[in-house]
């Protein structure tokens, strides 16, 4: 019988009917699996996920095929939002079996978890290409598994002692004894830059949001020439212009579909949106344009409306369907457009046809069933950018929010996430400190509050022992102790403690870093979970990646705060622990730039050349001090001292090289006066 109707998770309830005689991951599956010597069939996906309810869809409601499964495999369901171990264990495996991942992943096991094959998404038809239906490989694998046991036992260890060494690099690329300089790394991907349409690669295409920001944080450094400059503006340009973006909403999409950034997948994961705070905000630094601030406005009204819980935490997705059909709630037919256009109040009439040119709306459609995505032509940015023109763009996409209010929206997923609630924390205290504009911060200001006290109050618990631990998801107890929550608190704790001066904050990053060292860290190597947790349950620790996924690498998030942590605390202990890790993270960043976004932010500046400002706690509420940390400094934190005295220093490692007194002093020291 299905077994998945008492679970919290969104994901394993909308399979709780299926025929399949589902299981949830853990425990009793394992062990019937290994009682009855049947291997596993595990199907992990998440609940937005639109490949992931055509294939329950067309597979697991489908009698034949779940008496087959139910029959021959011991069938497993798993949300990887709750599951990122298993996720990134069997994610690896399925590159090594058919080179691409994603979601839905298939994995068949033996029953002790080895994999003997993965794959994703399989049809109920075999496809015009001649791959198999997934009941023609399911009968393919079960035919293997019981005729063929030795070649399949061989190749399940040999699989699995390939994923123990899947994430070392193959050999050393030589390079100087300091890291590449921002446009070397800039021109070595050069050929993959697509300079009509922004962005890099063919389709689909992703943000590549770490990469992006550490793009805009080299130009803010001045260390970009203006060709590869005005690239980066265009990809961002084409990104907030380009159907991935909601623009009756805000907020961003998974990923495009094509080339032009045009047609999303139209899943909205909480991960995407912090990703995308971070970068509209150093985005508004570099290019303080009106359509930058909407759409730092918009998201962060989105998140506030729609993703964040009466508990105080944030939400972890949006799926991409409604009533049945991808991307219906967020598409418009001709017809609908002509009417948001009518209902515009302006002094001049609309010239409909010249909006409808703007926002690329055809008869027949850019997307599915003659509906349109909205989006704006770049080719025309000229014409719709001029302030009388972008206004009328801000009263479309406010008609168009009005319409789709009447509409069945996508489910959301109430589950709430702490690593990424952790990394939304960050994103806003970014535009807290960056952002200059008063309605934006005001927002920003409430959904912080908010999510750090939910965070406190679900996600942070304290042991028997009185020890405090991170719950991963609201939807399962607490026991599997993850990196990537530890790692994306560690940051929050960091940059919470740089804005309020509140020591709470910084003995939480201390404790935080010192746990993770001894939790999660062997023969210098960082692991995805508690290298300290067992259990026939549980699938291997795999070594975290150092690449950026579908959010920053925790490997790299991890470097990047010991960096600024070191001479925070005045202390080597950390750098010392990640010597070895940012050599294998050099090489990685090297080898694949975009994907590394993170990862060149943690190497971009020598440890050398890291700064404390310690200035007096006080000075938190003054506006000049304000307005000194809102100039972007990525080689400098922030520490506070309480000596009742107005004195402030600079500080590395290991001395203090300039002192003073007031806030005026220490001004002229941080930002010489430019000569005339």
């Amino acid at each position: 019988m299905n077994k998945l109707a008492q679970s919290k998770s969104l994901y394993l309830l909308q399979h709780k009917d299926n025929p399949v005689h589902w299981y949830p991951w853990g425990e009793e599956a394992i062990a019937k699996a290994q009682s009855e010597n049947k291997p596993i069939f595990l199907s992990i996906g998440y609940s937005s996920c639109h490949w992931c309810h055509v294939m329950g869809h067309e597979s697991f409601s489908d009698q034949n095929t779940a008496d087959f499964l139910n029959k021959n495999f011991i069938c497993i369901k798993a949300d990887r939002e709750e599951h990122p171990d298993l996720d990134a264990y069997y994610q690896e495996a399925c590159q090594m079996f058919i080179k691409s991942g994603g979601w839905p992943l298939s994995a068949f096991l033996l029953p002790d978890l080895r994999p003997y094959f993965v794959g994703t998404y399989y049809p109920k038809t075999p496809n015009q290409k001649g791959g198999p239906s997934f009941l023609q490989l399911a009968q393919e694998l079960e035919r293997v598994y019981q005729n063929e046991k030795e070649q399949v036992q061989q190749n399940a260890e040999q699989v699995s002692k390939a994923l123990n060494e899947s994430r070392k690099p193959k050999e050393d690329i030589p390079f100087p004894g300091h890291f590449p300089p921002p446009m070397a790394i800039l021109d070595a991907i050069k050929e993959y830059r697509d300079l009509e349409r922004g962005g890099w690669g063919e389709a689909p295409k992703f943000p590549h949001f770490p990469f992006i920001e550490w793009a805009l944080e080299q130009m803010l450094d001045g260390m970009v020439e203006q060709e590869q400059g005005h690239f980066i503006i265009k990809t961002c340009e084409n990104l907030l212009f380009g159907g991935v973006f909601d623009h009756a909403r805000g907020g961003i999409h998974r990923y495009s579909v094509d080339k032009e950034f045009l047609v999303p997948h139209f899943e909205k994961m909480l991960y995407d949106q912090s990703g995308l705070i971070r970068t509209l905000t150093k985005l508004s630094l570099v290019y303080p344009h009106a359509f930058v601030f909407d759409a730092l406005f918009s998201t962060l009204l989105y998140i506030e409306k729609e993703m964040l819980s009466d508990n105080g935490y944030l939400f972890s997705a949006q799926d991409a369907d409604s009533e049945g059909v991808e991307g219906l709630y967020y598409t418009f037919s001709e017809e609908e457009f002509e009417d948001l256009v009518n209902k515009v109040e302006s002094e001049k009439e609309l010239d409909l046809e010249l909006y409808k040119k703007w926002f690329r709306i055809q008869k027949k459609g850019n997307f599915d069933h003659e509906l349109n995505v909205l989006s704006l032509d770049p080719k025309y940015k000229q014409e719709y950018l001029g302030q009388e023109t972008w206004e009328n763009v801000r009263k479309i996409r406010e008609q168009a929010l009005i319409a789709r209010k009447m509409r069945i929206p996508p489910k959301t997923d109430n589950k709430g996430i702490s690593s990424w609630n952790f990394l939304m924390i960050s994103s806003l205290v970014d535009v807290l400190q960056y952002c200059r504009v008063v309605p934006i911060k005001d927002v920003a200001t409430r959904i912080l509050n908010s999510i750090v006290d939910g965070s406190y109050q679900n996600f942070l618990l304290e042991t028997k022992e009185g020890k405090r631990r991170i719950r991963h998801s609201t939807t399962l107890e607490p026991e599997v102790l993850y990196l990537e929550d530890y790692v994306t608190f560690a940051e929050a704790m960091l940059r919470l403690y740089e804005i309020s001066g509140n020591a709470i904050f910084k003995d939480n990053l201390k404790d935080t870093l010192d746990f993770i060292t001894s939790e999660f860290l062997k023969d210098d190597r960082l692991f995805v979970r508690s290298l300290n947790q067992t259990g026939a349950h549980m699938a291997p620790a795999l070594e975290a990646n150092a690449l950026d996924t579908s959010y920053k690498s925790s490997v790299a998030t991890f470097c990047s705060i010991v960096r600024r942590s070191s001479v925070l605390f005045k202390d080597e202990k950390w750098l010392k622990a990640i010597e070895v890790m940012m050599k294998s993270l050099t090489q990685q960043a090297l080898r694949n730039p975009i994907v590394s976004g993170e990862a060149l932010r943690a190497l971009t500046y020598p440890d050398t050349t890291y700064r404390a400002m310690e200035v007096p706690q006080e000075w938190q509420s003054q506006a000049a001090f304000q307005e000194l940390i809102s100039y972007f400094m990525p080689r400098f934190v922030v520490s506070y001292h309480q000596r009742g005295n107005d004195e402030w220093q600079i500080c590395n490692l290991t001395t203090c090289e300039l002192q003073g007194t007031g806030i005026e002093s220490f001004k002229e020291k941080l930002i010489p006066k430019k000569a005339n």
